[in-house]
């Protein structure tokens, strides 16, 4: 089994190599820099995608779709296609400093959010694309439809969630039966996130659901699998344990599903599994000293 952003991502040191090139060509543009062979670039490029999917222990930022198998290089670079690089402010931006398009803090790793319709010939894919197109893309891909058509502020700071702003505790999110993410009320209730232009936390939680799209059919599709997985190995072990408490049996399926070892991806839809597992997943994410 296997998101604004659903949880928090976990940002690791930057990369050497872009330190270097930045140094090199601080004026850049993005383009600039992943096509540049002569001062490091497309090695800077392939570095920045590596590190920020090991940091994110491989899903994207934003809906948590899983866009890489492992954290290795091998693993990562293995499915590149499937990733893209993230400028959450806006890259084009000439105010300087910093270097929005070179700026470590302002990138990461997300999924092509519906928007990689498959070539002539081969089939879709419902969990990556579903049409109608305009109707499924999420993430990065409608956050800048929302800001090309002025429904979201360009920059969008304190209008949505950025993927460091989210506690690891409490959970901001919760969702309905069918999938469909909603700000968990009470647990927003007294966090006060930095920079929020909207009224309270959860309208800048209903404002990210909103302008990153994560509420649309595809996703919620996606949701809805996981779900049914989740409840069918419930089930299971259960029936296995017959007579144990309920709570001590989703501790013990959180401990297996949630696992320390940063090395090993988070849970596809990791979110939506926390909130299923309740006090369980809680009770986990504290054990392993969860923070991103």
């Amino acid at each position: 089994m296997g998101g604004g952003t659903v949880k928090t991502c976990l940002k690791l040191d930057e990369p050497q190599s872009l330190v270097n090139y930045r140094a090199a060509c601080p004026d850049s543009t993005w383009k600039d820099m992943y096509e540049d062979p002569h001062n490091g670039g497309m090695a800077a490029y392939r570095d920045i995608k590596r590190q920020l999917v090991r940091g994110q222990r491989c899903l994207c930022a934003f809906c948590e779709l899983l866009i890489a198998d492992g954290t290795s290089d091998e693993q990562v670079d293995a499915r590149k296609r499937e990733q893209r690089v993230e400028h959450f402010h806006p890259k084009e931006d000439p105010t300087r400093p910093p270097n929005w398009a070179l700026h470590w803090p302002n990138l990461w790793a997300v999924c092509h959010g519906g928007s990689d319709w498959p070539p002539l010939g081969e089939a879709l894919d419902p969990k990556k694309q579903l049409p109608p197109l305009k109707e499924n893309l999420s993430c990065d891909a409608f956050k800048g439809q929302q800001i090309e058509s002025r429904n979201l502020n360009n920059p969008p700071e304190g209008w949505v969630l950025s993927p460091d702003q989210i506690p690891p505790f409490p959970r901001l999110f919760a969702f309905e039966s069918d999938g469909t993410p909603i700000p968990d009320t009470a647990n927003c209730e007294g966090i006060d996130i930095q920079g929020n232009n909207h009224a309270d936390t959860a309208s800048l939680v209903a404002a990210t659901i909103r302008h990153l799209n994560l509420g649309c059919p595809r996703l919620k599709r996606n949701r809805s699998i996981v779900r049914a997985q989740l409840e069918k190995r419930i089930a299971c072990m259960r029936e296995q344990n017959a007579g144990q408490p309920a709570a001590e049996i989703l501790l013990q399926l959180a401990r297996t599903l949630f696992s320390s070892d940063s090395s090993i991806p988070w849970l596809e839809y990791f979110t939506f599994i926390r909130w299923r597992l309740s006090d369980a997943a809680e009770q986990r994410l504290q054990e392993i000293g969860y923070i991103g």
